[in-house]
């Protein structure tokens, strides 16, 4: 247990800082308000892990604010769950699993890209394992399960809302207990009632707690999500803007989550590559990894479904995992949350438990060669995460050295797509302003607007990023080719950079 905690630190602090922060990090960073007081107010309006945030803003003021430290809490939380998933798995299915377990969440691709992320979702399986190993356990002492539980729900609620995921099936552990029946036979008719009553009552002090600790989040959740569109019998306004597109969810929506829970996002097409060409021929040219992927976990998740079922716990399988997808599908197929792998956060500790459940259950033989195959499947996962820039996030570091070193005064930075990354890695001289890509779909209102932003500047440096969202057709590429030819553009991964001279304009003005 010690080596595979040992091996969880070693994956997770390597190259820890190497890659830049992408938008969503550079949100986490605004958020937490490093360097200042952090008003209650805005920690009330941020509904994608206050609790997160304020441990963030608190750990900034010793450590500062750079990528490695930035991502350290998020480390430290990776690193927390390999002992907390091995004595969740202890608990809910036998102790011969705990150490497979342990190794699981320790080599996990997908563990490990979240514990190098300034983001909440370490925090949130970490909360998940620990909750759910509090209630898996045996009833002993009802009060001190009571307080651990509240305590764990309540920070994973706190950490990330789609903790509340999880009610189904802590609902049923809690009132029947893990994998049992309604009663136990061992125990008197009268002691089993005494029991239920005890369950009923905790359940609703339970409840009732952790509905005071959402409530001051309460009037933010209504103001950023429009709830309606969740309403089956609504029709969309005319004019309304989706999200992305007409919906975010697609039939591969699923087993690409599932591809990504087990070996992360680095094996296999790369995010940008998936997002940039035909589905098809992507997939077409990572055939190799993909049949490898299913072939392994394919055989590993049978051998490890049987194992459930040999142990009664299939039922809270479907649920721990199930209910998730249902969900987030639903939101994605209403157009009211984008559909992401992560927001099944929440599910991963169960993948990685019905592996730990095949390998346990596996002869020596065939358990040698699975764990081979597995850790050979996740070593170039991990190498293709610390290595290789097609999968890593978008170079805003080198895009903004580059408008440091080259940008002379009187120039702008003109950021489009993702602006909060430039604002993170640009603190330099010139003044930073943003487009909004979203006019994409209006060109000659772009232009205009293009035009606006450019005027009165000795040279402009455009930043774009993240296009796909907003302009996936390229229109914005297009019309400053055409009203700007002269601009010279740099390429960086997942970042493009033009220089566009404007009045005055001259290689010899002072830097």
């Amino acid at each position: 247990m010690l080596a595979a905690t040992l091996a969880a630190l070693a994956l997770r602090v390597f190259h820890l800082g190497a890659q830049s922060l992408w938008v969503d990090e550079a949100f986490t960073w605004l958020g937490a308000d490093l360097g200042g007081r952090l008003p209650l107010a805005t920690l009330l309006e941020n509904v994608h892990g206050p609790l997160y945030t304020l441990i963030l803003h608190a750990w900034g003021a010793v450590a500062g604010d750079s990528e490695w430290a930035l991502r350290a809490p998020s480390m430290l939380f990776g690193v927390m769950v390999v002992p907390a998933l091995a004595w969740l798995a202890a608990r809910w299915l036998g102790r011969e699993t705990a150490v497979p377990a342990a190794w699981l969440a320790a080599g996990s691709p997908f563990l490990v890209w979240y514990s190098q992320e300034a983001r909440n979702y370490m925090l949130l399986v970490l909360c998940a394992c620990l909750a759910g190993a509090v209630l898996a356990g045996p009833v002993r002492r009802p009060l001190l399960r009571l307080v651990g539980y509240f305590l764990a729900a309540g920070a994973g609620l706190l950490a990330n809302f789609s903790f509340a995921l999880l009610g189904p099936l802590h609902l049923r552990w809690w009132l029947v207990g893990a994998g049992e029946s309604a009663g136990d036979p061992s125990v008197p008719r009268a002691a089993n009632r005494s029991r239920g009553l005890w369950r009923a009552l905790g359940l609703v002090a339970l409840a009732v707690l952790l509905a005071l600790i959402l409530l001051p989040w309460v009037p933010q959740m209504t103001r950023t999500w429009d709830w309606s569109r969740l309403h089956l019998g609504r029709a969309a306004p005319a004019g309304q803007a989706p999200l992305r597109g007409a919906t975010t969810f697609h039939a591969a929506a699923i087993p690409f989550a599932l591809h990504a829970l087990t070996v992360g996002y680095s094996l296999g097409p790369a995010l940008r590559e998936l997002k940039s060409g035909s589905p098809t021929a992507v997939l077409g040219r990572h055939v190799p990894e993909l049949v490898a992927t299913t072939l392994v976990f394919g055989f590993l998740g049978l051998a490890g479904l049987r194992g459930l079922v040999r142990r009664r716990r299939l039922l809270d399988a479907l649920l721990w995992l199930g209910v998730p997808i249902v969900v987030v599908s639903f939101f994605a197929l209403r157009n009211f949350k984008v559909f992401n792998p992560r927001y099944l956060a929440v599910g991963a500790p169960l993948l990685l438990l019905v592996l730990a459940a095949g390998l346990a259950d596996l002869r020596r033989g065939w358990k040698v060669g699975a764990g081979l195959a597995v850790g050979l499947l996740w070593a170039v996962s991990l190498a293709h995460l610390y290595f290789d820039p097609r999968y890593g996030k978008e170079d805003y570091r080198a895009a903004a050295q580059l408008v440091r070193q080259q940008g002379r005064l009187g120039e702008k930075v003109l950021a489009l797509g993702a602006q909060e990354p430039i604002y993170y890695y640009y603190r330099g001289p010139l003044p930073v302003d943003q487009l909004w890509l979203g006019y994409a779909d209006r060109p000659r209102r772009l232009s205009e607007e293009l035009e606006g932003k450019l005027a009165g500047a000795r040279g402009t440096w455009i930043v774009l990023s993240r296009a796909e969202d907003l302009d996936p057709g390229g229109v914005f590429a297009r019309i400053l080719a055409a009203r700007h030819p002269e601009a010279q553009e740099y390429r960086f991964a997942g970042v493009q950079v033009w220089h566009v001279p404007g009045w005055g304009a001259s290689r010899d003005a002072a830097p």
